[in-house]
């Protein structure tokens, strides 16, 4: 597939219905430019929305180390497990 884009006088582009289909994005979406070699790579930013219910079941009034630890455990079991590892960048 080879779709095309102008930059504008304001040096932006509107991304082709087609890229913004396979990206999965939508107005007010973020998407991040990576550089890798001599191309451009063009990715769906993650945002905390993505994660919400990820911590459901952990209680809220332990320390945010704690939290951390849990959260690396559990995400590490379900890799562990064969689950998918996301792939992409996440953006607090």
């Amino acid at each position: 597939m080879v779709l095309t884009s102008k930059i504008s006088s304001k040096d932006q582009i509107t991304l082709p219905k087609g890229i913004k289909k396979l990206l999965n994005v939508q107005e007010g979406n973020v998407v991040i430019f990576e550089k890798q070699n001599d191309k451009i790579v063009i990715k769906s930013a993650r945002t905390l929305r993505d994660f919400k219910g990820l911590l459901k079941n952990i209680n809220t009034e332990e320390n945010h180390g704690e939290i951390r630890k849990k959260t690396k455990k559990s995400v590490g079991k379900r890799v562990a497990q064969g689950g998918k590892r996301q792939k992409g960048c996440y953006r607090y």
